[in-house]
């Protein structure tokens, strides 16, 4: 998934960065007082202009971001670029018949050569920055953990210089004291059950296996049931691992290194974003077009009892990030308070707490249960990041506490706002048969599925059996 993510993430800055240089070459005729070019030279230009600088980018690999790449091969790599590209340019303008002779062509390209380097350079850094202060921020990061030796720690330093790539090293798991003292930041394990436990209280995402086969101090098998039980990714560094594997994986380059990837969520990395995308722009959308609906309802809450629009409560989200998630309130003001009072009513099976006639709910929360309008603020969490639209709905930590080990893998996707459980279970199967229905979703994930999800729930919503 890495790999993949990198490569497509490359493919998309060549193709922008091509974008640049077209429009740069374009506004470039503007410091001339007459038309440098004719619209049929301008076609054949940019369309050479699009596959020279493609070439370019592409074999220099200037898409990436910085990654590990010096700040000096990047510089050298643009001025490479731009400075071949304009004297094709410039000596095709001088001697090809299909092009008149241009008199400006040298003063022209001079200033297109500037500004593109500028241009370029400039674009580079931007992103680079503003990749990192999101990173930051927490936005769109992966969680690592990292199994090592002595001979791990040129792969453990170019993770933490690839800033931009939204990697954080939470742990090393390593026998070697001299860990310690060099990365400080990061939590130093030395015990597989350590790991086990961490991995259950903290955001995981990937783990990486980089010690050699021949050390028997940790139980790999174990390890990879462990983690396939929790839906945790694992990269085993290849040369390590070279017996018969038992299970489905693919082949990873990482850092000048192949890394056996094994999962259990989907692999297909463009579906993903494009299932990332959809949930912004229908989002949106649904947020624009219902506006005077949410203006009203929450209007309606406020005149009601006074009390605050919003339901907000913490959620556990992917891999065990924690959330707020958005609700509009349909019960009174003190109603977490309360909830101890009704435990010994609670009528569901597991963790979660549901009674059928909870006293605690007002009369414009039972409409909007009932047609689940309730949960319309959730879709400002999905443009946060935090939800899908589709996905296992996100459960409170104290019942996350309480699961079975093998449930913890319902987390291994992003938590949604409707899901199997809703639009074909709904309140009428036990707490199991609902985890059951989260890990069916995520073992056969597909767009076609969230599609048909999505159609489903909106046949549930006008027809309202909510509680």
């Amino acid at each position: 998934m890495l790999n993949k993510r990198e490569s497509w993430l490359s493919r998309l800055m060549t193709l922008v960065q091509i974008a640049i240089t077209i429009l740069i070459f374009i506004f470039t005729e503007s410091f001339f007082s007459e038309q440098v070019f004719t619209l049929n030279e301008k076609l054949i230009l940019i369309s050479q202009i699009a596959l020279l600088w493609g070439a370019f980018i592409y074999k220099l690999h200037l898409g990436v971001i910085f990654r590990v790449s010096s700040l000096f091969s990047m510089l050298r790599g643009y001025i490479v670029t731009v400075f071949f590209g304009s004297l094709f340019l410039l000596l095709e303008l001088q001697f090809i018949p299909y092009l008149r002779h241009i008199g400006h062509s040298f003063t022209y390209l001079s200033i297109f050569f500037t500004a593109d380097l500028f241009a370029l350079i400039c674009f580079k850094f931007i992103l680079y920055y503003s990749m990192c202060y999101l990173r930051k921020k927490g936005y769109n990061t992966r969680n690592v953990i990292i199994l090592g030796d002595e001979s791990s720690h040129s792969f453990i330093n170019s993770f933490l210089k690839a800033e931009d790539w939204g990697y954080r090293l939470l742990a090393i798991i390593s026998p070697d004291k001299i860990f310690k003292e060099t990365y400080k930041k990061a939590h130093i394990i030395d015990d597989q059950d350590t790991l086990r436990r961490y991995i259950t209280l903290y955001p995981i995402d990937d783990v990486f296996y980089c010690l050699p086969l021949s050390d028997n101090r940790y139980n790999l098998e174990q390890m990879i049931a462990e983690l396939n039980e929790v839906g945790v990714r694992l990269h085993i560094m290849q040369q390590v691992f070279k017996q018969k594997l038992n299970f489905n994986y693919t082949i990873n380059p990482i850092f000048d290194h192949n890394f056996i990837t094994h999962q259990t969520t989907s692999e297909n990395y463009i579906c993903l974003k494009i299932k990332g995308l959809l949930d912004v722009l229908l989002s949106t959308l649904a947020l624009f077009i219902a506006s005077p609906f949410i203006l009203l309802i929450a209007i309606l809450i406020k005149l009601q009892d006074g009390g605050p629009v919003f339901f907000k409560q913490e959620r556990v989200g992917q891999n065990g990030r924690r959330f707020i998630c958005y609700k509009f309130r349909t019960m009174v003001s003190d109603a977490e308070a309360l909830q101890a009072k009704l435990l010994e009513q609670n009528e569901a099976d597991g963790p979660v707490f549901k009674i059928a006639n909870d006293p605690r709910i007002t009369k414009l929360g039972h409409i909007l249960r009932k047609t689940s309008l309730d949960e319309f603020p959730q879709f400002f969490n999905v443009i946060k990041g935090d939800m899908s639209i589709v996905g296992p709905r996100p459960p409170l930590l104290k019942e996350v506490q309480q699961y079975k080990r093998h449930q913890l893998r319902r987390l291994s996707m992003k938590p949604g706002i409707t899901c199997i459980w809703q639009v074909w279970g709904r309140h009428k199967v036990t707490f199991n048969k609902w985890m059951e229905m989260d890990l069916e979703y995520i073992d056969n994930w597909s767009l076609f599925l969230d599609v048909k999800i999505m159609i489903t729930t909106v046949g549930i919503v006008f027809k309202p059996n909510g509680q």
